[in-house]
């Protein structure tokens, strides 16, 4: 018997007993007569995301013993995972015990991006990949297989032409700016050629055809420095609205938004557009530190700015997502950014607010953003070093806020950041802008003490998810929207502490959970 497979089985059934029900990462099957069609479904979602834990022999519900042929079901599940799958599953497979009788575990590993995703080959690509979805098993559309694989390679859908789109439409005030930077930052090669071929070289401009003297205007051109870019593809902007209540309901008086438009242009003026939309709906504080007074905005700027650059950069272009726009939703505690597409390549939630990652879907989108600036600034649009997210982490904790929370969802790609004092509804009043009416306050003045108080204290976020049961690093880490890193930094100090004890004596072995220790356990008992 795996005592290490054992022992994480016993855990998460307490988990299970205290739920009622499956867990995100945890599924079980009665299995009476055999293996369950649906066991291949579990396995495949857990390797499609997150990995989990599949448990067979046990009662819906209750989760108790049924009385199953172990050794049967065992081999069957292995035979499964071996030959029913594309790519093959090398799920750790044993028998454990609970309540004294035999079941069946198996812990699946996520699958490298590469591979992804894992199907049923009897059931085909299109029918037989499937995705984890809180206690249950959900087919993945077409659209997030298409994601999947398209990870595997390099996308080319900011490469193609835009029909019906020439040279006169792009904006020349930009295309004159990109030009001299160009020339002035890209040496000697691009010196000496003539406009139309360096916006060739760049991208901006492509041939018609095979043979053809004509040059069209491709998707990343008109997207960076076209005049009107939605004149051609209507739905690829931003839509923002302002909600006036934190669950998105309308107001007594019936009112659903405070402000509701769609941000059009290029991407420089989108940018420009969507901080200004965020700013004349929020409010401006007032801090003093030791430096003097401060006025910032409930929302940093720079935050506001890399998270919606982000979002137009990485976000799909391929030509089924045409009709999904980037979608700004604020809420009085919080603002979400939602792109089309879940993170591409390489790219993984957890080290993107650890390190620079550098996997851009739109890779000739991002080496064209390095060179167009906002226009009446010398500022590009983006550096693309792979710090987009660390330079929102690092402006959010100037500001005593939250790191941003990050939700990879296959088919998009949600960053929240949340309001360091939010008010329970907005109400729009005495601001001017065109024929709407906003309302903009000052906050009371707060000092530096005050405002390093009102930061979330990890200790205390880490002891509350461990009262619901044992947890890995990186789920701790996922929760509170920080680095595996930063949650073992924190973990180690409370070990020390006698807050929290690791499940397993190896603590970097993949069944390690930690658990509330003896001092948390008795301040909690003493509580109670």
């Amino acid at each position: 018997m795996n005592a290490g497979l054992q022992t994480l089985v016993d855990d998460e059934l307490v988990r299970l007993r205290r739920a009622r029900t499956d867990l995100q990462n945890v599924e079980v099957k009665a299995a009476r007569g055999g293996l369950p069609r649906s066991a291949k479904e579990s396995v495949v979602a857990f390797s499609n995301a997150g990995g989990g834990l599949l448990i067979l022999g046990l009662s819906d519900g209750d989760f108790l013993p049924v009385g199953v042929d172990a050794a049967r079901l065992a081999q069957d599940l292995a035979s499964s995972c071996a030959d029913d799958m594309d790519p093959p599953v090398r799920a750790e497979i044993d028998i454990v015990e609970v309540d004294g009788m035999p079941v069946v575990a198996a812990l699946v590993q996520e699958l490298p991006v590469g591979l992804k995703p894992c199907y049923v080959k009897r059931r085909g690509l299109d029918g037989g990949a499937f995705v984890r979805t809180h206690d249950g098993d959900r087919r993945l559309s077409s659209y997030e297989v298409h994601v999947m694989v398209a990870s595997r390679g390099q996308p080319r859908d900011d490469m193609s032409t835009v029909k019906g789109a020439a040279r006169d439409d792009l904006d020349e005030r930009l295309v004159d700016s990109l030009l001299n930077r160009i020339r002035q930052r890209r040496g000697p090669a691009l010196a000496d050629q003539s406009d139309e071929s360096v916006l060739a070289m760049l991208g901006v401009l492509a041939r018609s055809g095979a043979g053809s003297d004509e040059s069209e205007v491709t998707l990343a051109g008109l997207l960076a420095l076209g005049r009107y870019p939605q004149q051609f593809v209507p739905q690829l902007n931003v839509t923002f609205v302002a909600m006036p209540t934190v669950a998105g309901e309308p107001m007594d008086d019936g009112t659903r938004f405070l402000d509701n438009e769609s941000l059009d242009g290029p991407i420089p003026a989108i940018v420009a557009a969507a901080q200004a939309a965020v700013r004349r709906n929020t409010t401006r504080r007032a801090v003093v530190d030791g430096t003097g007074r401060l006025d910032r905005w409930e929302y940093p700027d720079e935050a506001v700015r890399e998270i919606v650059v982000n979002a137009l950069m990485h976000r799909d272009y391929h030509p089924g997502t045409h009709g999904a726009q980037v979608r700004m939703e604020l809420y009085p505690d919080r603002l979400t950014v939602t792109s089309p597409g879940g993170l591409h390549g390489l790219a993984q939630k957890t080290p993107l607010l650890a390190e620079p990652v550098t996997s851009s879907r739109n890779s000739r989108l991002a080496k064209l953003l390095e060179d167009v600036e906002v226009p009446r600034t010398s500022r590009t649009v983006c550096e693309n070093r792979g710090t987009g997210l660390l330079a929102v982490a690092a402006a959010l904790r100037a500001a005593g806020q939250s790191p941003p929370e990050l939700s990879d969802r296959v088919r998009d790609f949600v960053v929240t950041i949340r309001s360091s004092s939010p008010p329970e509804r907005r109400r729009p009043v005495a601001y001017s802008s065109g024929s709407a009416l906003r309302q903009f306050d000052i906050r009371s003045i707060r000092s530096g003490a005050e405002v390093a108080a009102s930061r979330p204290d990890p200790r205390s976020q880490i002891r509350e998810l461990l009262a619901a049961g044992p947890m890995s690093a990186k789920n701790l880490a996922d929760a509170m929207s920080m680095s595996r890193q930063a949650a073992l930094k924190w973990l180690r100090r409370m070990e020390d502490a006698g807050e929290v004890a690791p499940t397993e004596p190896l603590r970097r072995t993949p069944l390690n959970k930690w658990r509330l220790g003896p001092s948390a356990e008795h301040a909690q008992a003493a509580r109670i």
